[in-house]
């Protein structure tokens, strides 16, 4: 009886506690069944929300580097400051990749967030959560690889870098630009040619025509002048001109050791050439006696025609026949001696009245002259033939060309009719009076303004370059699957590439023309969507070729056509682009790359 006694109490003491537990239970139940009665936009709570699909997508192997994340959920997520409050990351080889700030879409299940730097190859997490402490995460294999090493030895131009990269989808190096001074130089090139002719025509009239001259003072200061005037004019120009090839500042070019470095193919050479013996001429031009002493003559006039025969040697370096270069020197020679005449008579013997001598001088010149601008015509005509040949009239240099024959051709008439009025005037007189002389003076000021227009002509022909002055194309000595010649008026390049296939390619990038370039760039992008596009920076500066050896480094990572554009700038402004397709076909040993269903716009250059 106390036995049961006992055991009645235990289950009176017990019925309480499980009382509890049963109605904690069935709580429970109540709250999950009331759960399943809240409308759908609420489900995210449970922290039950999976994703249905993403890009990239778990598992893929992706070739080309995404530019976003996005995330597609089975439930919506309930307002737009979830998206903003979720935790998103990636990692890629153990290194977090940058994200940026995760957006909702509106069917309010996606999620997106954009890179914001390409991911390294390897095995790359994304890992999410969402703040119902709903969480996943996928894998999927970054393969991209990201060319950056690229260096071709050059033939013919300048040093390349080996650091410098071809980038797929950004520009990391840019070649520095060289400042713009070719017109400057054209102006300068203009004054040069006066000033040496007038040095050398000066002296050379006295030799011929006006033995007296070495004793008027006004000729004295005459050539005094023009000799400081073309030392400081050449002088600039050497200083330009190694502003322009080395990319530096003037201050610094105005150092005569740089012109070494900088100006160091053979137009650069025959410029310090010429700047030394325009030096040398000053033992001349300071004491114009020289040229009549009999002791000194020879070497005088050795050292003007040294001087002035650097003119036929401007083109020095380009393909062009040796028999140009003396037709040029020849030909220097000769317009010196007519424009020099012309600028010794104005400025100095037909200034005010005068004796026998200036008569002498002025009759002699008018016969000398005739002879002079005879052989310029010649040589000239000659000089157009050789260069232009039959593009005469569809090259710039062969027009320009024309154009100056045609000026030449009035300074011509000119100077007939000057002769004419010579030797009918001063032939029977022995005094030149001052009415005479600003006669005289005023016809020689008129053939002086059109010889002006023909030297600055005569400077813009320098610029240019002439259909027959182009260097010869080599032919690559890699047999290349695409070979293309690209040009235009001012702009001429060959590219070659090989296999042409998807995967490890070489190429061969080859400058003719123009003789100085600046951001030398060539641009090669897929016309495939979703793909990256190639942008290289050719290290050259002047005609030469670049070379990408095939050791892997250079990739077309897509079959189809590529859109190729070349561009580049020189003194006087940006290039035509030239622009070619070339085909790709798919590598027989490589399965073709799927590229990723996002939006990608394909992007060269940073």
């Amino acid at each position: 009886m106390a036995r049961q006694t006992l055991n009645y109490s235990r289950r009176k003491r017990l019925s309480p506690l499980i009382f509890g537990v049963l109605c904690a239970v069935a709580g429970l139940g109540a709250t999950q069944a009331d759960a399943t009665n809240l409308p759908s936009t609420t489900l995210g709570a449970t922290g039950t929300n999976t994703l249905t699909s993403s890009n990239p997508s778990a598992n893929q192997v992706v070739s080309v580097p995404p530019t976003q994340l996005q995330l597609v959920f089975r439930d919506p997520l309930a307002s737009v400051d979830i998206a903003a409050q979720m935790g998103l990351s990636l990692a890629c080889n153990g290194t977090l990749v940058g994200l940026g700030q995760a957006q909702l879409g509106t069917d309010f299940k996606t999620v997106s967030a954009a890179l914001t730097q390409i991911p390294p190859a390897g095995l790359c997490v994304v890992s999410w959560s969402l703040p119902d402490r709903s969480i996943g995460s996928f894998n999927f294999t970054s393969a991209v690889a990201i060319q950056s090493t690229i260096v071709g030895a050059t033939t013919d131009g300048a040093t390349t870098d080996p650091n410098t990269p071809v980038i797929i989808g950004e520009v990391i190096s840019q070649q520095k630009s060289a400042p713009r001074v070719g017109g400057i130089l054209g102006l300068l090139r203009i004054f040069e040619y006066l000033l040496m002719a007038s040095l050398f025509g000066g002296l050379a009239l006295v030799v011929t025509a006006w033995p007296e001259g070495p004793t008027y003072g006004i000729m004295i200061r005459y050539m005094r002048l023009a000799w400081i005037s073309c030392m400081l004019t050449m002088y600039l120009i050497l200083t330009l001109s190694t502003m322009r090839e080395s990319s530096q500042g003037f201050i610094v070019s105005l150092n005569p050791f740089e012109w070494f470095g900088a100006l160091n193919y053979a137009g650069g050479g025959v410029l310090i050439l010429r700047f030394v013996l325009i030096a040398a001429c000053g033992w001349v031009a300071l004491v114009p006696d020289r040229v009549n002493d009999p002791a000194t003559q020879f070497s005088a006039l050795g050292l003007l025609l040294a001087m002035i025969g650097t003119l036929g040697f401007t083109r020095l370096g380009q393909d062009v026949a040796v028999f140009s270069y003396v037709l040029g020197a020849i030909h220097a020679v000769a317009m010196a001696y007519w424009i020099g005449g012309l600028m010794l008579l104005a400025r100095v013997i037909l200034v005010g009245p005068g004796g026998e001598d200036l008569v002498s001088a002025v009759y002699a010149f008018a016969k000398h002259s005739t002879i002079a601008f005879g052989v310029t015509i010649f040589t000239g005509v000659l000089q157009i033939y050789l260069l232009d040949s039959a593009s005469i009239f569809t090259s710039g240099h062969g027009r320009l060309g024309v154009l100056k024959v045609i000026i030449v051709a009035i300074m011509i008439f000119i100077s007939l009719v000057f002769k004419t009025f010579v030797q009918q005037r001063l032939a029977e007189i022995n005094k030149l009076g001052g009415n005479m002389a600003w006669r005289l003076r005023r016809a020689v000021s008129v053939e002086l303004a059109f010889a002006v227009i023909a030297l600055a002509l005569t400077s813009w022909m320098v610029s240019t370059q002439p259909p027959k002055a182009v260097a010869a194309i080599s032919a690559p000595t890699a047999n290349y699957a695409f070979r293309e010649d690209l040009h235009n008026e001012k702009f001429h390049v060959v590219i070659s590439l090989t296999p042409g296939v998807t995967g490890v390619n070489a190429m061969r990038i080859e400058l003719i023309e123009p003789r100085r370039i600046n951001n030398f760039t060539i641009k090669l992008i897929p016309q495939a969507i979703g793909y990256s596009g190639i942008q290289i920076n050719v290290p050259i500066s002047r005609p030469g070729a670049a070379i990408i050896a095939g050791d892997g480094t250079f990739i077309l990572n897509a079959p189809g056509i590529w859109n190729i554009e070349i561009t580049g700038t020189t003194t006087t402004g940006d290039l035509t682009p030239l622009a070619t397709t070339l085909a790709v076909t798919q590598a027989p040993e490589q399965a073709p790359t799927t590229p990723t269903t996002l939006p990608i716009t394909t992007t060269t250059g940073g």
